[in-house]
């Protein structure tokens, strides 16, 4: 069909609550997380507290998004978010019982830190089946001639929350308290739910739906598919190993309180600066689709080292409004390889192994960020602050220089 005969993404009455969906939840997620870690670095004064919670965000996501996976591939995407939605709201009640200060007084630090990692590892468990369905689910409210407009559009929905998301929560905890951000996050959360109920089932395929391959067999088989595609394999090890060495930026709290002398205002703003040179560079990509055309592969080697420079950059800075303009950088170059990523993810893999393979997807990325963060918190335990930043950008530079040597393929993905 005629680029110019497929109807606009926008007359898609489904992704505009799609797209909302992708808003409101990360929105909520992103107050939530930002307030939660802050108030545990107040309490704790420890770097190593704050990575934590990258490992208990991550064990759930390794232990079961193979099977979150196939079993996504196999039933109805929309039931599967309703459910992950609802647990969302039910661990954002939790959080926000537990951070009123009278609760915390009353059952001790000690408690209060193993109710919030409780949640945090509940949070990883939920979102090991809501990403490969929200993966899966894009996929079946657009059609595919527009899908490399679907994909920014939908990154950039989930980066203006990303955005917001730190920034309000920053501000929210500077000018109210804790207990007002967490209220605010599970409002929200209540939002995303409605906007999940304006989209209509998605049953899967009658041939996936009647199955009657174990879910073992399921599981091989999207292994397999991506073993034998060396590109995904290329894309999936090139997030995994470099962006988790460039986790530095969970250890913001730390960095405002320690290096920069500042308070919860500062560390909103800084949050969010990631996020804001995202969404500009995911608006521009949307704007010229043919940026994501052709040969993306030096465009993603590139984008993935710049951005491991720019946390070097970041750890050696002390003024407050270049950090920011640093870490917006960084968000800039991180935007341009996540597109690439998701885009060469959507169009070289099958429908019906969207689910499974979104699901190693999410191993890999939860490597490079949970378990980045964790190993963040451990390097600056040994290293100190601001050695393990510039350690983990150098790093980050030295991983894509190997993998552009080792796996060939990566060096050139043409993208039609």
């Amino acid at each position: 069909m005629d680029s110019n005969q497929v109807p606009s993404v926008w007359k898609n009455k489904e992704f505009i609550p799609f797209i909302f969906l992708r808003f409101s939840l990360i929105f909520a997620l992103f107050i939530q997380s930002t307030s939660v870690a802050y108030e545990i670095f107040k309490v704790t004064q420890k770097e190593i507290y704050l990575g934590l919670i990258g490992l208990f965000e991550f064990a759930p996501i390794l232990l079961t998004a193979f099977y979150a996976g196939q079993l996504v591939d196999k039933l109805d995407k929309r039931k599967i978010l309703l459910i992950c939605i609802g647990c969302y709201m039910i661990t954002s009640f939790v959080l926000m019982f537990v951070n009123l200060e009278s609760i915390r007084n009353q059952i001790g630090i000690p408690v209060y830190l193993g109710v919030c990692y409780l949640a945090f590892f509940i949070l990883g468990l939920t979102r090991a089946f809501s990403g490969p369905s929200l993966f899966a689910l894009l996929a079946l409210v657009v059609r595919k001639e527009n899908y490399t407009k679907a994909i920014p559009l939908s990154s950039s929905a989930f980066m203006i929350g990303s955005v917001l998301g730190p920034l309000a929560g920053g501000l929210l905890l500077a000018q109210f308290g804790i207990e007002s951000a967490l209220v605010t996050a599970f409002i929200i959360m209540c939002i995303s739910m409605v906007m999940i109920l304006l989209i209509s089932p998605k049953p899967p395929d009658k041939s996936e739906s009647e199955s009657t391959e174990s879910a073992m067999q399921r599981i091989k088989e999207g292994l397999k598919f991506i073993w034998a595609t060396p590109i995904i394999l290329a894309v999936l090890s090139l997030d995994m190993f470099a962006v988790f060495f460039g986790g530095a930026e969970s250890l913001l709290p730390a960095f405002v309180e320690k290096v920069l002398k500042e308070g919860p205002e500062t560390f909103g703003f800084l949050r969010s600066a990631h996020g804001i040179g995202s969404l500009i560079m995911m608006f521009f990509l949307s704007s010229i689709p043919m940026l994501l055309k052709g040969n993306v592969g030096p465009k993603l080697l590139g984008a993935v080292a710049l951005f491991g420079i720019c946390i070097i950059a970041f750890g050696l800075t002390r003024n407050v409004y270049l950090c920011f303009a640093i870490l917006m950088l960084a968000g800039a170059f991180d935007a341009v390889s996540m597109v690439i990523r998701q885009s060469i993810l959507q169009i070289k893999t099958p429908e019906n192994l969207k689910g499974r393979v979104s699901s190693v997807n999410s191993i890999f990325v939860s490597s490079s960020n949970e378990l980045g963060a964790l190993e963040s918190g451990i390097a600056a335990t040994f290293l100190g602050l601001v050695p393990a930043i510039i350690f983990g950008g150098s790093m980050t530079i030295i991983t894509v220089i190997v993998i552009a040597i080792l796996i060939k393929q990566i060096r050139i993905v043409e993208l039609k």
